[in-house]
């Protein structure tokens, strides 16, 4: 019982309900002597067996009546925050079957509940050495002039520490964090290999073709989204008007509008998913891009259709970087 609501929890939630055989459906109810204790089962499990403590929706089970016979309702909702686990063992329910996670499947499932803070980790297999430091400087130097503290970024180290850009690891060296190497990085992709981004040309509406053109566009933060800016300028088409003696042209899209969705995509998309690339597709009739990962825990499609959705980053130390640089993000 609690491995299965444990199950629901970690996937699209679900209903449990007792008084009904499970081949053929036929309603046989619960006898009145025994739905006190069905009840006390069933709080008993969502609260001391699945850790986290399980809360029902309503928190208490219900009990219907159908052609006379009492049944006994678990509602169980769908988890967006906290991975539910019994006896140590992580369950997601799949189908008509209750499964354990494997190592891989509980890590994505907590990043995708932002559980995990991967910005943060130390870059796997990386070093100080796949810093480049002129870009370190040549950054610091662009922030210290705003904000006239350049005495502060004396010690290169330190202030890489400072900017969540490297760690202090448990053997006392210093090591880059993965928002260090994908910012400061002489070659992010050669440790974070889905940090690139791809742009394809299409010359038909489904994509079903071969396509025209295609780019990998790969570097630091800032070079896949100028890259993939030049590749969507090139293949836009331009009209134009005459007002006056002056020719004033008219782009297919707005090159700002397609720009601030491509920053949105490389900077908020979810860095834990390797191999998933953001990707940009240029149709005859749209534009579309892809950008891994989910909406954040809670942040829904119908708030952001009624504007009610808060404003929340993905990568926030990615954001406040991007943000010291003119041009790329804004502080709204």
């Amino acid at each position: 019982m609690a491995e299965r609501s444990c199950g629901m929890a970690n996937a699209q939630g679900g209903l449990v309900i007792i008084g009904v055989k499970d081949a053929s459906h036929e309603i046989v109810g619960v006898p009145d002597q025994r739905l006190a204790e069905t009840l006390d089962v069933i709080l008993r499990e969502v609260r001391h067996m699945i850790k986290p403590e399980l809360v029902l929706d309503p928190p208490e089970p219900e009990i219907y009546t159908v052609s006379g016979k009492k049944l006994v309702v678990a509602t169980v909702k769908p988890s967006h925050g906290p991975v539910y686990q019994v006896h140590g063992v992580y369950w997601v329910r799949r189908g008509t079957h209750t499964v354990s996670l494997n190592l891989s499947e509980l890590l994505e499932m907590a990043n995708d509940r932002g559980l995990v803070d991967w910005e943060h980790q130390p870059a796997r297999n990386a070093t100080m050495e796949d810093i480049d430091l002129e870009k370190v400087k040549a950054y610091l130097a662009r922030r210290s002039a705003n904000t006239r503290q350049a005495s502060r970024f004396r010690d290169l180290e330190r202030a890489l520490i400072g900017l969540e850009c490297a760690v202090a690891t448990s053997s006392g060296k210093v090591a880059p964090t993965n928002a260090g190497l994908l910012f400061f990085g002489y070659a992010p992709q050669e440790h974070i290999v889905q940090s690139d981004v791809a742009c394809v040309l299409f010359r038909e509406t489904v994509g079903a073709s071969r396509y025209a053109d295609r780019r990998i566009i790969s570097g630091t933060l800032q070079e896949p989204i100028d890259g993939a800016e030049l590749f969507l300028s090139r293949y836009i088409a331009v009209g134009a008007r005459v007002e006056g003696f002056k020719r004033i042209e008219i782009p297919e899209y707005s090159l700002e509008v397609l720009r601030e969705v491509v920053i949105n995509a490389v900077v908020h998309r979810d860095y834990s998913k390797r191999g998933e690339s953001v990707r940009v597709f240029f149709y005859p009739d749209r534009v579309e891009v892809h950008s891994p990962g989910l909406l954040l825990p809670g942040i829904t499609v119908a708030q952001m259709e009624r504007g009610e959705a808060q404003s929340k980053l993905c990568n926030p130390t990615l954001a406040n970087l991007l943000m010291g640089i003119p041009g790329y993000m804004e502080r709204l």
